[in-house]
């Protein structure tokens, strides 16, 4: 056994070892033989906990959850399609102005805005539309039914700046535009931009009645007509048929309501146009005034973007 002088030389001994296998584990020393370098590894207090490290400049606190980063791009703005179609038939821009849309020409300058903010009135919308107003009411191809709703009329709202923007400002300019199209045995003059439509709609016809005769009695003889400037009965808004895209087809087998309401304004829509004129007509882009409420089933007149779904 060893004395007691013994054990507490032991123990002076050990001592300094004990203290630097701790410090050796408190700085995370590596396994390896070699001491820690002093300047990579520093010595840790074991009884100092090491400071709070700061968040990130960019991290984000609870007080910004749901609010966009900085540096996040807000989605750009979509264009109403019906403004987009519209511009595309009709040769204008979409342009954006603040929060609104509009469409626009250079030559000449015109802005079109596609809703003007005002609650109107039907008769409201056929004087003063804007591009929405337009588009308002939706085309409907197929068979041909009676319309019996009130103001149901697709395509009778136009917007006499767009139509010189595209076809010409004055009854002058317009003239220059015309070429005449070979229509049932007729020379018609038409606007060039719309003629090869209705060119189409003539080749398609011959074909119509030489298969079956009974329809030449309405698209043969004395047609209603194409170019005339003028404006719309009783109103101050120009008619299609001043641009040259609209042809009335024999009069004689049509039917117009200014013509057949009674002393109180009253109408019932009548037709006698067939079902294949129809037809012909509306698969080249020629809207027809049989589809209205306010019927003029002599009329179609060419507005390709009625039927570009």
């Amino acid at each position: 056994m060893m004395g007691r002088h013994s054990l507490a030389a032991v123990a002076r001994l050990a001592l300094p070892a004990l203290v630097v296998c701790v410090g050796c584990s408190a700085a995370e020393a590596p396994t390896g033989g070699e001491p820690p370098d002093p300047i990579a590894s520093p010595s840790v207090e074991p009884s100092a906990a090491p400071p709070p490290s700061a968040p990130p400049a960019d991290a984000a606190t609870p007080q910004d959850a749901g609010r966009p980063t900085a540096d996040a791009a807000p989605p750009a703005p979509t264009p109403p399609a019906g403004l987009v179609c519209y511009a595309k038939h009709t040769g204008g821009t979409v342009v954006r102005r603040g929060s609104t849309w509009a469409l626009a020409f250079a030559s000449p300058t015109l802005e079109v805005p596609w809703d003007d903010g005002r609650s109107k009135t039907f008769d409201e919308k056929l004087a003063a539309p804007d591009v929405e107003d337009v588009l308002s009411i939706r085309y409907r191809r197929g068979p041909v039914v009676p319309v019996t709703a009130v103001n149901d009329d697709p395509g009778r709202i136009r917007h006499d700046g767009v139509l010189k923007a595209m076809y010409g400002q004055t009854e002058a300019l317009v003239r220059a535009e015309l070429v005449n199209v070979s229509f049932m045995g007729q020379s018609v003059p038409f606007h060039k931009k719309a003629a090869p439509a209705l060119t189409r709609v003539a080749q398609r016809l011959a074909t119509a009645v030489a298969q079956t005769p009974s329809l030449g009695q309405y698209v043969t003889g004395e047609l209603g007509g194409t170019m005339t400037w003028r404006f719309i009965a009783n109103t101050t808004r120009l008619s299609a048929h001043s641009f040259a895209t609209a042809i009335d087809i024999v009069v004689a087998k049509s039917n117009y309501w200014e013509w057949e309401k009674d002393s109180q304004g009253r109408f019932t829509w009548t037709n006698q146009i067939p079902q294949a004129i129809v037809d012909i007509f509306e698969s080249e882009g020629f809207a027809w005034g049989g589809r209205w409420y306010h019927y003029d089933t002599m009329h179609f007149e060419y507005r390709p973007e009625l039927f570009d779904p």
